[in-house]
């Protein structure tokens, strides 16, 4: 979603000596993002869809909402539900599974993954990419307002609590420089080095499958020291 913060974690390694420092600088977001963080619950029953209250605003592009009949819009550029659009919610895209599949899954209209019969979606995990700030939500329907009486609901994920990464566990051991740093997992990092704090180059690039990530590469002789930092996206 636009300019993010990152974290550069820096360590200077010669020898068995080691050094940590934290800086901060921004960074523009380029993989994608999705959002881990604790389940929340949208309730509308069947008001006004043009009230703030009464539109779930995940984020500024992406505001869904509901008419007292017909489909879910986005209100940021839709005024009602429009049933042949093929991107209506526009900005968005879903399919049936969960969010730990999301690169494999298959997506469509909000219309086309619910068959054009919304009460079939309850009960039903999904996931919904929201297309302009590369977003990926879990959300299952656990309500959906028929035969004219309007309103929907659904529990959905929140944007994860982005710890930035610190280095732990430096050592050099039998011409092995090894280190840990914790990660939030499914976000994407990239362990670089240098030689001045000017001139970086990618060492290691990986997304974290766990909440601890080990870095080792061997150490290299009759060399200047040698910095290292971890960056996330």
């Amino acid at each position: 979603m636009g300019i993010r913060p990152r974290t550069w974690l820096l360590i200077y390694v010669k020898h068995a000596i080691a050094l940590a420092l934290m800086i901060a600088t921004p960074l523009l977001a380029h993989a994608s993002t999705l959002w881990t963080g604790p389940t929340t619950n949208y309730f509308q029953p069947a008001p006004d869809p043009t009230q703030a209250a009464n539109q779930d605003r995940l984020t500024p592009q992406d505001w869904l909402t509901r008419s007292t009949t017909e489909g879910l819009f986005n209100a940021v550029d839709e005024s009602s539900y429009d049933r042949g659009a093929d991107t209506d919610p526009t900005d968005t895209e879903w399919s049936y599974g969960a969010l730990t599949n999301y690169a494999t899954l298959t997506y469509t209209t909000w219309a086309e993954m619910s068959t054009n019969n919304p009460p079939s979606m309850v009960g039903r995990e999904a996931v919904v990419h929201l297309i302009s700030d590369d977003i990926y939500v879990s959300i299952t329907f656990t309500f959906w307002g028929a035969n004219g009486g309007g309103g929907f609901a659904y529990d959905r994920s929140t944007p994860a609590v982005v710890v930035p990464p610190t280095i732990t566990q430096a050592t050099v051991t039998d011409g092995q420089f090894a280190f840990d740093y914790n990660a939030n997992s499914g976000l994407s990092y990239v362990v670089q080095t240098s030689s001045n704090l000017m001139n970086w180059l990618p060492v290691s690039t990986n997304v974290a499958s766990s909440d601890m990530v080990h870095f080792t590469e061997s150490v290299v002789t009759n060399s200047p020291g040698r910095f290292y930092r971890v960056i996330s996206p």
